[in-house]
């Protein structure tokens, strides 16, 4: 019942125009919009774009730190585009997208992921529950608490496996290196030096090809630890800056745009945006949720996480700014 009541709302809200009214109060914000993951069927991603075409301002994100650096009015509903991570898929199944529609993207790169020196952490997690004969894990916690989970069917693995990812977020960086060795070795799977072909980075040769072709990069750490959970300072600054010159050294030219690994306020501290700056970049880019505004600081800036799955009305909610109320500002007093 609750839900028809919202279908009813939700409708009423679109057929009334009411999403044109809520649009224009919040035409002076500063979207940014973040994916990760695309599929060959981007039939989605091409309706997305066209309800941003039609309604928005796309934006580069250069652009946009120009203006703010500048003091420089932006068009009204503007709007920037930002993919994290570097899979491969975006090369094969968005870029073409992106490309006809005139939109050019930030795509913020793991550096070692594109090395193929390793692949994503959380991937590895997924794709050990995946294999798996095993029914039940037991992991100790650095705390020394010890939980036990179970698993029969595909779907209840997945659980488990992002219930785990979401608990090693929030522990030290190097024993979650440590504990992610524990859960392979403890489910029997023999990882291979290559990720499946769904989880593949980006190749040079496509990142250089697609820069030629007015798509930006940034860079997204070496490794992609949590940065509010290592200790060493001097760690810290290789992972920031290790990315920047590794993208730089492929690119042949300064990157200017950093995102932070997960990207929520738990994850960052005063330090590493002083790192970030230091290192020589123009914007970061959080993965908390809202608009930003022209007060906006570039080392924070918001953005509003969306999948390639068609321009829905939750879509077209999210970029007027209905579902996030626009004024919750990430300062450095909300910093440690």
């Amino acid at each position: 019942m609750i839900q028809t009541v919202k279908g009813i709302v939700r409708t009423a809200l679109h057929s009334s125009g009411a999403i044109s009214v809520v649009r224009g109060l919040n035409r002076r914000a500063l979207r940014i919009l973040m994916y990760h993951n695309f599929s060959p069927d981007n039939a989605g991603l091409a309706a997305q774009c066209e309800h941003i075409r039609r309604y928005y301002q796309p934006l580069s994100l250069s652009s946009l730190a120009e203006s703010l650096e500048m003091g420089r009015p932006l068009p009204h509903n503007n709007l920037v585009i930002t993919i994290d991570d570097g899979y491969r898929d975006f090369f094969l199944y968005a870029y073409p997208v992106f490309r006809h529609y005139r939109i050019s993207p930030t795509v913020f790169v793991i550096s070692e992921f594109l090395d193929q020196k390793s692949w994503l952490w959380w991937n590895q997690i997924e794709y050990a529950f995946q294999l798996t004969s095993e029914k039940a894990l037991s992991l100790e916690w650095p705390s020394g608490a010890v939980q036990n989970f179970s698993f029969n069917t595909p779907d209840h693995r997945l659980r488990v496996s992002n219930e785990i990812v979401d608990t090693l977020l929030r522990i030290e960086n190097s024993e979650r290196l440590k504990l992610i060795d524990v859960i392979v070795k403890k489910l029997g799977v023999a990882l291979p030096p290559l990720p499946p072909f769904k989880w593949s980075p980006l190749e040079w040769s496509e990142v250089r090809e697609m820069a030629q072709n007015g798509i930006e990069f940034g860079a997204h750490t070496r490794t992609h630890p949590i940065l509010s959970r290592i200790n060493d300072t001097d760690t810290i600054r290789d992972e920031i800056e290790g990315s920047k010159l590794r993208l730089e050294e492929e690119l042949d030219k300064e990157v200017l745009h950093f995102s932070y690994p997960n990207g929520k306020v738990a994850d960052l501290n005063k330090q590493i945006v002083d790192l970030v700056k230091q290192c020589g970049f123009r914007t970061a880019v959080t993965s908390e949720r809202g608009l930003n505004f022209s007060d906006a600081d570039p080392f924070l800036l918001r953005r509003i996480g969306v999948e390639p799955v068609g321009a829905t009305y939750y879509f077209q909610e999210l970029l007027a700014g209905i579902v996030d109320a626009p004024g919750a500002k990430t300062r450095y007093s909300s910093l440690n």
